[in-house]
């Protein structure tokens, strides 16, 4: 059961990972459509290699790790998905945003709201000058979800990442605080 709310957004929550939650984070991972375009999720987690590899990333200093947890629907009250800012680096003011969901939710907007939310919160509370995002150029939704954020496309690093036994590019985004008009310029409220 993810922990206390740490985000208020439009339709979803953004809750603290707790101990609890590790089936539902290590069922997303290891999902075959999840895995397909996050390199560190390439290969199926056993608990014990999630809680060494990926679980000192949820819970530590160096990030913000949160669950979606949406507020109506058949849903509510159960995490759909996880969004970080990890690493942060606070003395450069800058973060990169990471973001998976659960195949079942997706094309619901969850991402979106989520995104947008935890975009604000890094660069009005942590005060960051500069978000970045990076997407294999086959996932269309990852890259139309950093488009739809307003991310610039800043590069295409080419041949880096390997899906469906095929070399493929990654597409490298930015997004500044002045570019920044908060979660109602992208949601529409």
């Amino acid at each position: 059961m993810p922990g206390p709310t740490f985000i208020e957004c439009d339709r979803i929550e953004l809750k603290t990972i707790e101990e609890e939650d590790l089936p539902f984070l290590r069922e997303g991972v290891n999902h075959p459509d999840v895995r397909r375009y996050i390199d560190v999720f390439r290969t199926p987690h056993t608990e014990e290699r999630y809680r060494e590899e990926l679980w000192p990333i949820e819970t530590g200093d160096d990030g913000v790790s949160l669950l979606a947890v949406p507020r109506e629907g058949e849903r509510a009250g159960d995490p759909v998905g996880s969004v970080q800012l990890y690493p942060i680096d606070h003395a450069r003011g800058w973060a990169n945003i990471g973001v998976w969901f659960h195949p079942k939710v997706w094309g619901k907007g969850y991402a979106l709201d989520a995104c947008a939310h935890l975009l604000d919160y890094g660069f009005r509370r942590l005060r960051l000058h500069r978000i970045s995002a990076s997407a294999m150029a086959p996932n269309e939704a990852s890259v139309a979800l950093c488009e739809r954020l307003g991310f610039v496309h800043e590069g295409t690093v080419r041949e880096t990442s390997f899906v469906d036994g095929e070399r493929v590019d990654d597409e490298s985004y930015g997004l500044l605080v002045h570019e920044w008009e908060g979660p109602e310029a992208v949601l529409g409220g």
